[in-house]
């Protein structure tokens, strides 16, 4: 049995990656605190919260409470988050610009912006002064190279025949077959009983390590961060706003000129999810460009098979990880990832450098391929030969998990109504690692990934939304892990 710590700290940290439009040290929202996508068949609400993130100083600008300011926190660098007391400054030294912020420099008690003692831009590497101030680093931080949006929709089985590749995989498709998919996609919605469609496009950012982190901060009340790249187009905007709306520092994530990646999620009618992502052209993090400050004061990194296909991307990072005392997280990917980088991905693990990692039946059979059709309690038995932790995860038959000599096998909710699977192993390990971190036993983390896991597949597409959250509380509950208090949310 285990006890969840949510966090008080207000949602509307500062959303670093996103663009300024009125200063240097603030976002601010629009009247309803929504914006629109302008991707797919339909236009799709995202956020929806009216408060300003970042915006003022809260003794000026409204919330009360206790004595936390975050008015400057665009400001800060990506090594930490400033958190100020109203009878304090901070100070923002060094750094290159990153992103789109006009200025940093220290910020007064009342949220104004004193001499800029930096450079433009979001700090890449700047260092926190000392001048009586609290840092909180995140207490996990994502690498995600390659920003994407997902353009999610349930369809019928007539568009997923005519679709490249393996059903319910992933791979890699060109421009030209995504716009092909998109356009083909307006004339295969699933249609309800009385002949109406039942949900056009839904455009969110997505990615799996991004799912994890974005359900990690607005569901869970864990600090986060992302490291990454995305371009400053349209696509790349709306990545930001909706990660930086969930309450995800975006000090580390590069805003750079050109294109963000995006991926067109096909979901059919029993919730199975086919996915076609297009990389083409979109910009990317380099190894090279990784610094031990991407990670640093973070307790856990999450990294994705994903990342292989950026060359030393991984490697690099996990060597960075380990220089900086972080614990290593990993998710397989996909079976058509492990599949292509099966060399990489064994070397990497014979490393004994990642302490967890999480594989689905697919992966994990993919990975061994000793025997035909391993059961789960053999898949398990390979991975926990190279990590501390190793967890597979059974889809509606629940999940095996071992830490040390502990095994625990823990069946999924029954209750669950799968609208779409997207997301659902990204948020388990939001839930499991959400136990880590609050030293749940084995078996309750476990629990914990079968109810965040559970929620995210009541709705459509990677991110949980309020009823499927409420939902996870109520799950929790009935398995006697008690919540000490709500998380504050944004709606």
């Amino acid at each position: 049995m285990g006890t969840i710590l949510l966090s008080e700290d207000p949602s509307e940290a500062a959303s670093q990656g996103v663009p300024a439009p009125h200063s240097a040290s603030a976002v601010v929202a629009p009247s309803d605190g929504s914006t629109t996508s302008r991707f797919g068949p339909e236009s799709v609400k995202i956020g929806g919260s009216s408060s300003a993130n970042g915006a003022g100083a809260r003794e000026s600008g409204g919330g009360g409470g206790d004595a936390l300011d975050y008015a400057a926190a665009a400001a800060i660098p990506h090594s930490c988050i400033g958190v100020v007391s109203r009878d304090s400054e901070f100070v923002v030294q060094g750094g290159s610009a990153l992103g789109n912020f006009a200025c940093v420099g220290e910020a007064d008690s009342n949220g104004g912006m004193h001499e800029n003692r930096g450079a433009s831009g979001l700090e890449n590497g700047g260092e926190c002064g000392p001048r009586d101030i609290h840092l909180v680093c995140p207490d996990v931080v994502g690498l995600q190279p390659v920003a994407l949006v997902d353009h999610v929709a349930r369809v019928d089985w007539s568009l997923l025949e005519s679709v490249p590749g393996e059903r319910g995989g992933s791979m890699r498709v060109t421009e030209e077959e995504l716009d092909h998919i998109l356009r083909e996609v307006n004339s295969h919605f699933l249609m309800s009983a009385n002949g109406v469609v039942e949900q056009g496009v839904k455009t969110l950012a997505g990615g799996s390590v991004a799912n994890t982190i974005r359900g990690l901060a607005h569901g869970l009340g864990v600090k986060t961060a992302l490291v990454g790249v995305r371009g400053t187009d349209d696509r790349g905007e709306m990545f930001a706003e909706n990660m930086a709306h969930a309450g995800v520092d975006l000090s580390r994530l590069r805003a750079v000129p050109g294109l963000t990646a995006q991926c067109a999620c096909l979901v059919d009618a029993e919730g199975n999810r086919t996915m076609r992502p297009c990389f083409l052209n979109a910009v990317r993090l380099q190894s090279e460009e990784l610094t031990g400050e991407d990670f640093k004061g973070a307790k856990w990194v999450v990294l994705n098979g994903y990342g292989f296909y950026g060359e030393d991307l991984l490697e690099r990072a996990v060597d960075l990880c380990k220089e900086e005392g972080v614990k290593v997280s990993m998710d397989l990917a996909s079976f058509e990832v492990v599949r292509n980088f099966r060399p990489t991905l064994m070397r990497l693990l014979e490393s004994r450098k990642v302490d967890l990692v999480f594989a689905n039946e697919d992966e994990a059979r993919e990975l061994i391929k000793a025997e035909q059709n391993p059961c789960p309690e053999t898949c398990l038995n390979f991975l926990s030969k190279y990590c501390e932790r190793a967890v597979v995860m059974l889809g509606s038959k629940g999940c095996i998990a071992r830490h040390g000599n502990e095994t625990v096998r823990v069946p999924a909710i029954k209750e669950t109504i799968a609208v779409d699977t997207t997301g659902a192993g990204d948020l388990f390990a939001s839930g499991f690692l959400y136990g880590v971190l609050n030293n749940f036993s084995l078996e309750d983390c476990c629990n914990m990934g079968c109810c965040t896991g559970g929620a995210v597949v009541r709705g459509l597409g990677g991110e949980v939304g309020e009823e499927g959250w409420e939902w996870m509380q109520q799950q929790l509950k009935f398995r006697k892990l008690s919540l000490i208090q709500h998380t504050t949310r944004t709606t």
